[in-house]
């Protein structure tokens, strides 16, 4: 059930990480918007004001018709720059400085937090900043500013106080974010307690898998034991022939296919809780594993050779990783090219991390989409493979219990070898 965990993880990952892109693009674009908006309406009263010489009318008219402009979505005016109060609720000061620097000009009624000779150098400063239109921080307050360049080179400034448009849009802004957030809480607990019910097909279809292949194992191990027992009886009458030989050659490989089939539908059943956690020296397992293998590798004429660190002990269920070095290596001889090398390597890292590396000669497997050497059943280089006995099955369940262990194994490739690379923590 690992695996279904697994797939149901990842629906709910990848399912939330659309509403969350969502979220934030329809946030992104009506924060936008909203800002949009505001600087547009403060810019446009500074420009009236600006074309007033100082004086803001008491109706403003628009004239900007972009998407953004002031007006709702009948196209009539903001009912609240319509209103009779509008001008003097607007708090500002204007400041008409000569190209010199000179103060020909100030005017502070309709503002309360400046004093003329502050007036004086927030003007100064907002020219030095080289920008006709921007904002800036007095305290607490925000204040949006416009020069205008007069025909005669003087420089007319209206600074005026937005503190309320700028806070609105700050906490329109912060409570959209928080509601954002909630949504996509809200939307995570719902989609994790209904995720269950669109996997629940797909789990009845493996249990059913499962249950077929568990069964027709138990099934044809009847008839593939009475044929091996009437051909070992044949061979005792009439003595051995290549034809008898041949008949208990794929009996044998048939036995080992059904064993791997009814083992690789069971491993996903498996979990840490199934373990035998204790501690054992890896060292002797992998010896005992290669020493296994030292014939066979000699019989097809290969080179077996290990460098293994000695006393190298972790905290892990020693069955498990015995199955998993002994797929490794089985792999690692059944495909190592003709007279070529098979090196298996146990090292320890520094950070309390074992690796097994079981590497072979294997010079046509340049062009092999090694990201799918773990699927079931799946086998790389058929024309190679073809005159191998394996059925894509063994590294599939060595991915299973490297799982199971808390390991990671890999595949890569390079200079005619490859290597599998088993790492797992010594949990000492």
């Amino acid at each position: 059930m690992n695996m279904i965990k697994s797939l149901r993880w990842k629906f709910v990952l990848i399912a939330t990480a659309a509403v969350v892109i969502i979220v934030a693009v329809v946030l992104g674009l009506i924060n936008t918007i909203t800002y949009v908006r505001m600087t547009n309406q403060v810019e446009s009263v500074l420009s009236y004001i600006s074309q007033n010489s100082g004086k803001l009318p008491k109706k403003i008219p628009t004239t900007d018709n972009s998407w953004f402009n002031n007006t709702n979505w009948f196209g009539d005016t903001n009912w609240s720059d319509d209103t009779p109060e509008f001008s003097y609720q607007t708090r500002f000061f204007s400041v008409l400085v000569a190209p010199d620097g000179y103060v020909r000009e100030i005017n502070i009624k309709n503002i309360a937090a400046f004093t003329e000779r502050e007036a004086i150098e927030y003007a100064q400063t907002t020219v030095q900043k080289g920008q006709s239109v921007g904002f800036f921080k007095k305290d607490r307050a925000s204040y949006a500013y416009m020069i205008t360049k007069k025909n005669d080179g003087d420089f007319f400034i209206v600074i005026m106080d937005c503190t309320h448009d700028v806070d609105a849009v700050d906490s329109f802004m912060r409570y959209s974010l928080l509601v954002g957030i909630a949504c996509v809480i809200l939307y995570i607990m719902i989609l994790t307690a209904l995720s269950k019910a669109p996997l629940k097909p797909f789990i009845r279809n493996m249990e059913n898998q499962k249950r077929f292949i568990t069964n027709a194992g138990h099934e044809l191990k009847t008839p593939i034991a009475i044929i091996s027992t009437n051909t070992e009886a044949i061979e005792l009458i009439n003595g051995k022939s290549q034809w008898t030989e041949s008949i208990l050659k794929q009996v044998k490989r048939l036995s080992n296919l059904i064993n791997d089939l009814v083992v690789l539908s069971k491993m996903g059943e498996r979990s840490a809780a199934d373990l035998n956690i204790v501690k054992f020296d890896l060292s002797e397992t992998v010896t005992a594993v290669v020493s296994s293998f030292e014939q066979i590798a000699k019989d097809q004429g290969k080179n077996l050779y290990s460098n293994i660190k000695s006393q190298l002990y972790v905290q892990s269920d020693n069955k498990c990783v015995y199955e998993l070095v002994n797929i490794l290596v089985d792999n690692a001889v059944k495909y190592c090219d003709d007279e070529g090398t098979v090196d298996v390597v146990l090292s320890k890292n520094k950070k309390k991390t074992v690796t097994i590396s079981v590497i072979n000669d294997y010079a046509a497997g340049a062009n092999i989409d090694y990201s799918r050497f773990f699927e079931r059943f799946y086998r790389g280089d058929e024309s190679h493979n073809s005159q191998k006995k394996g059925y894509g099955i063994g590294l599939s369940i060595a991915e299973e219990l490297t799982q199971i262990i808390n390991g990671k194994i890999s595949v890569a490739y390079k200079k005619g070898k490859i290597a599998f690379i088993v790492k797992m923590t010594t949990g000492i």
